[in-house]
């Protein structure tokens, strides 16, 4: 499926956003750009191929939803300490690309050094983005949980093992339909993502937000090659044993 209607007006897509139609609005978070130059300076040379990664997402998610307003939730580059010359580089290229588009950034940990690039095109950076609905931040702060609360930050994924040591491991979305709380996958390429199954059942998460929270309230839906968002079900359903199967579905 290309999208799932989770609460009125919220799709979880296959894009790996969350299509806010009564706003006009996608959610996007952890877009991680810059990361192979920071690879480099630590001695691992990868191809440069995170903004190309990003933007075709990126365009597919207009061609399909023509959003006005994009939220980028948190880490849009990577690089804690300083600017390098490549977020320089891939940050105006992104805003130079949507400046159609309301871009609304907010912080997240990896964006320490951010506002100064942004000031460049007269854009500022939010803690947080709030209206009569929705109420979105990062998540590597506990600024609490209300209204209908998206967060990034703790990249979830789905591990799926097989009897003899297989494993396939999907970007997923998970949605506590208890709290009505959507964390969203990584945009990045280089993000192979938190495992939920550990992350979430043994409360090691990386989100001080999700503490107690019950991972029986979590529904998973991983982002798939072939058959695009797919629902897996509840979390705790996926946990069995200590080992997760594929099942016919």
């Amino acid at each position: 499926m290309r999208e799932i209607e989770i609460l009125e007006n919220v799709f979880l897509t296959d894009l790996y956003c969350v299509y806010l139609s009564d706003i006009e609005a996608v959610v996007v978070s952890d877009l991680h750009l810059g990361y192979e130059e920071e690879m480099n300076l630590h001695g691992l040379f990868l191809p440069k191929i995170q903004r190309d990664h990003v933007t075709s997402i990126m365009d597919r998610i207009i061609e399909r939803y023509d959003p006005q307003k994009i939220i980028i939730n948190g880490d849009f580059k990577q690089e804690f300490s300083k600017n390098l010359p490549s977020e320089w580089t891939d940050v105006i290229y992104f805003i130079e690309r949507y400046d159609d588009r309301d871009l609304v950034f907010i912080r997240g940990n990896h964006d320490n050094y951010l506002a100064t690039i942004l000031s460049r095109k007269n854009l500022g950076m939010l803690d947080f983005y709030e209206d009569s609905r929705y109420f979105i931040y990062h998540g590597d702060r506990d600024m609490g949980i209300k209204k209908i609360t998206i967060l990034g930050h703790e990249h979830p994924s789905l591990v799926l093992r097989d009897r003899v040591g297989g494993m396939y491991k999907l970007p997923a979305f998970a949605f506590n339909f208890k709290r009505n709380v959507i964390i969203t996958p990584a945009m990045s390429f280089f993000s192979s993502g938190t495992d939920l199954s550990q992350s979430l059942l043994s409360e090691e998460h990386f989100t001080p937000s999700l503490k107690g929270m019950k991972p029986s309230s979590f529904r998973i839906f991983a982002i798939t090659d072939e058959f695009g968002l797919v629902d897996f079900g509840y979390l705790d359903d996926l946990h069995s044993s200590g080992e997760q199967q594929i099942r016919d579905r």
